[in-house]
């Protein structure tokens, strides 16, 4: 773990920074190799090397050999007092690849091929080789990689094209290093520009590469992907250049600066533990957005928005980076509003764009009414902490905020205010200051300020509701949904519509709301009925009354679709809030996706009542609503049109969800054997999910259960199939699985842990894990201080208990958190305290709605 006061110590006294790294990516678990780091120093009580990673040896300052010493993650020099001015270190090393999606991870796939990727971000470089691993302290690299012959190898810069003529090289080899022969060779890349170490790339395999054929600016780009998932990339990667070459017209104009890097390459790559990354000139993707089958218009929105968002950061994140991880949000709040706003522009698909956006920010309204939200700029003391805050204030609310900043400014102010930032901080590092210094210039008066105090410096969600209507005076609440923690009331400006009693659009306003609990306003109508943040445009959580509640579904086919989903989300928040009963919602609701129009809305709702049966309906009554709800998709498909094939897709997946009951676990069945295609077509990742819950709940004979399998492993054919049986052998492997999680060892990848703990800790398991569930709560700071950190989140948020038993749970997890000494730990039991007071609410409303 790296501290603020040590990183700030350390750039102080440290600049010019280059690394050139010469290393063996050898087959099978490890490689080796030799660093060199030019540095400047200023004092040298700031000379400190991370490394998280194997053994080291041969270290050398100036050509001469040091003693040194590691301690807490930190190699440090002794005897050397008096070291100033430019240095040379030399390291030779040795290391083991990753298991945990970090560091250096590598995979072997079911044909036995391995592949290994980097991934650095917040404090991972150091895990593969020893550097100084904080934003501040760019440095060029300069990489030379021996690998396999069958191995195709990618990183920041271009391959150099001719032949190696590289002194160093020689000396490197003299030390032992980089002399593999017959099976491997050697490869040179160009020096990087300067670069924060979390943004490298080493990507090595036999990847299949998909060239780019008609460039944009000379701009070379390829796509890489393994070799089992070329034929499915091949298809759509027309459609992926298209929309990297129209975002970087898009984004070039915005930000009124060029495409900063020599290349873009985007890596498909297998047990990613994110989404992606954007490292320069070498994004890597998850692999799962290589599509297999036919999927949503949804899938295709966010995969390209996923896309968008890691070529925004080659601007926001890499030509300028954040000085610390305080200042987190000026990579990713951008990023996240950015890349909505340039598929609007670029992206065209037959969905709305600012609905995706919508989606996001209610991930941003959850995470804001937790007790562990924080301000969009925070007080980062430590990576640890900087690792809590890749969460929904960082990238959904500061989306939501930088949105109405941009309407504010309009589009061509804003441009003015991007291109002076590029320009005047390229390659280099900003804070929060630097950012605001640019954009006041296109404000007058003191308002921007006011602005940043409120919204960027202060947590907290408010809510919004009318709560009187006389004639033409209506009356307007605003509270704070964490009025202990975080009590602020903001001046707020949004849009409201009002509507006549038959439901016609009367008028859409903008009003101002004074930072005070109740605020009166006059408008020219008389009564109406009023929509509270019209068309979404501020950040804020709206609450109705019954009787408008009751107007707005009556009169849903009237509103827009992003004013329906406002509406919507509004009834499910009281749901969450233990205001209104789940079996309410689900009354009231389902009779509105009957009627429903837009496909985005059906399943923005659908997935609601999945969380709604998981989280605030007790376990006897969940399988009646699983069975009503199939029943309506089961309906809906019937009545759906077959070329209406986006809403078919979207109801078939929530069939395989919630057709669990012995009668539609056997009409599903039948219809993977037989290829009936009454419901549409089940891809593999819904036979996946069927044969997942036909082994767990239908009463079959298990043989006849492993046949389904290998039927449906053949038609897959990929390496999913080993996550699948991994899974369904531990369904049926209760009794020796807690000690297996206790020693984890790292052998298996994390992806695959993954799946032995779900089948543990799987609903048909119920009663047995009561037996453990004291045990889990015990193992939590143990596995938190021995295990990594990716392993002991997945031990927490798999292993969390799932019965009924919310009052022990509450009392476990606040004796936990005495005894925690490790901010992610401690996040999470306070996020799981929420949680389950939370759900505690529900069900007592559930039990007596009174």
């Amino acid at each position: 773990m790296l501290t603020k006061q040590v990183a700030f110590k350390r750039s102080e006294s440290l600049s010019k920074v280059d690394y050139r790294i010469y290393v063996e990516l050898l087959k099978g678990k490890s490689y080796r190799g030799v660093i060199f780091i030019s540095v400047e120093i200023h004092k040298i009580e700031g000379l400190l090397l991370d490394w998280q990673g194997g053994k080291l040896d041969g270290i050398t300052v100036n050509d001469k050999i040091v003693e040194w010493k590691l301690e807490d993650g930190f190699i440090s020099f002794v005897g050397q007092d008096n070291l100033v001015g430019q240095t040379q270190i030399r390291i030779n090393f040795e290391n083991e690849y990753s298991t945990t999606g970090y560091g250096l991870h590598s995979f072997i796939d079911s044909d036995d091929q391995q592949y290994v990727y980097s991934q650095c971000e917040p404090y991972h470089f150091s895990k593969i080789f020893p550097c100084f691993d904080q934003p501040d302290l760019k440095g060029t690299l300069k990489l030379i990689v021996q690998a396999p012959k069958q191995w195709k190898i990618i990183s920041n810069e271009k391959r150099m094209v001719n032949e190696i003529q590289n002194e160093e090289l020689g000396k490197v080899q003299e030390l032992g290093y980089l002399n593999q022969k017959d099976e491997y060779y050697i490869e040179e890349f160009e020096t990087t520009k300067k670069l924060s170490t979390y943004l490298y790339a080493i990507v090595a395999g036999p990847y299949e590469e998909i060239k780019c054929e008609n460039l944009h600016s000379g701009i070379e780009m390829s796509l890489f992907c393994r070799v089992s998932l070329k034929q499915y990339l091949q298809g759509d990667s027309d459609d992926i250049f298209k929309l990297i070459k129209d975002g970087i017209r898009y984004y070039e104009q915005l930000f009124q600066f060029p495409y900063p890097f020599s290349k873009y390459d985007q890596i498909f790559c297998p047990e990613y533990a994110t989404g992606a990354m954007e490292n320069a000139g070498a994004v890597t993707i998850n692999d799962n957005q290589i599509f297999k089958e036919e999927v949503s218009v949804d899938q295709i929105a966010e995969r390209g928005n996923t896309l968008l968002h890691e070529l925004s950061h080659m601007w926001f994140g890499d030509l300028v980076t954040m000085k610390w991880w305080d200042d987190l949000w000026l990579n990713e709040s951008f990023a996240e509003f950015i890349s909505h706003l340039c598929q609007t522009k670029v992206h065209q698909i037959p969905i709305d764009h600012w609905v995706q956006f919508q989606k996001r920010k209610i991930w941003g309204y959850i995470t804001d009414q937790r007790n562990t939200t924080h301000p969009i700029f925070c007080d980062v003391q430590n990576t640890d902490q900087a690792d809590n805050i890749f969460d929904g204030i960082t990238y959904a609310k500061g989306a939501a905020l930088l949105k109405q900043l941009f309407t504010m400014m309009g589009e061509q102010k804003f441009s003015q205010a991007m291109g002076q930032y590029f320009n005047k901080y390229q390659y280099s590092n900003t804070t929060l200051s630097d950012f605001f210094g640019i954009m006041k210039q296109q404000f007058e008066g003191d308002y921007l300020l006011q602005w940043e105090q409120d919204w960027i410096m202060k947590a907290g969600l408010n809510l919004v509701e009318l709560v009187s209507v006389d004639q033409n005076k209506y009356t307007f609440q605003q509270t704070a949904t964490l009025k202990d923690l975080h009590p602020t009331l903001r001046n707020q400006m949004f849009k409201i519509g009002l509507y006549e009693q038959d439901g016609k659009e009367l008028e859409v306003k903008l009003i101002s709301l004074n930072p005070t609990e109740y605020t009166v306003l006059e408008f020219e109508h008389q009564n109406a009925f009023v929509l509270l943040n019209f068309d979404d445009g501020s950040f804020l959580k709206t609450s109705y009354s019954q009787q408008q509640i009751d107007f707005f579904l009556k009169n849903l086919s009237n509103l827009s679709t992003i004013n329906r989903v406002l509406v919507l989300r509004s009834i499910w928040d009281q749901v969450r809030d233990g205001l209104t009963s789940f079996t309410t919602f689900i009354n009231g609701i389902l009779k509105s996706l009957l009627n429903e129009t837009d496909d985005t809305v059906l399943q923005m709702v659908l997935g609601w009542c999945t969380g709604g049966v998981s989280f605030y309906c007790p376990i006897k009554y969940r399988q009646t609503f699983e069975n009503e709800l199939a029943d309506v998709i089961i309906d809906l498909l019937r009545k759906c049109p077959k070329e209406n094939k986006n809403r078919r897709l979207i109801l078939l997946d929530y069939l395989v969800v919630w057709g669990t009951s012995q009668s539609n676990l056997q009409l599903l069945l039948q219809h993977i054997k037989s290829d009936n295609e009454e419901f549409g077509f089940i891809g593999l990742s819904n036979g996946w999910t069927i044969i997942r819950n036909i082994f767990a709940q239908l009463n079959i004979p298990i043989e006849e259960k492993w046949n389904l399998y290998q039927k449906w492993a053949e038609k897959d054919g990929t390496d999913e199939v080993r996550l699948q049986k991994r899974f369904l052998e531990s369904l049926f492997n209760f009794d020796k699985l807690w000690d297996y999680f206790l020693n984890y060892n790292k052998e298996e990848s994390i992806p695959m842990i993954k799946e032995v703990m779900k089948a543990f800790n799987h609903q048909i398991h119920l009663q047995q894990l009561l037996d453990y569930e004291s045990k889990y709560f015990e193992a939590l700071p143990t596995i938190f201080s021995t295990k990594s950190s990716e392993y002991a989140k997945e031990f927490y948020h798999y292993l969390y208990p799932i019965n009924d038993n919310i009052n022990d749970y509450i009392e476990l997890c606040e004796k936990t958190l005495l005894k925690s000494q490790n901010d992610i730990l401690t996040k999470f039991l306070k996020e799981s305290i929420d949680a389950d007071q939370r759900r505690q609410k529900t069900y007592k409303f559930f039990f007596d709605p009174q």
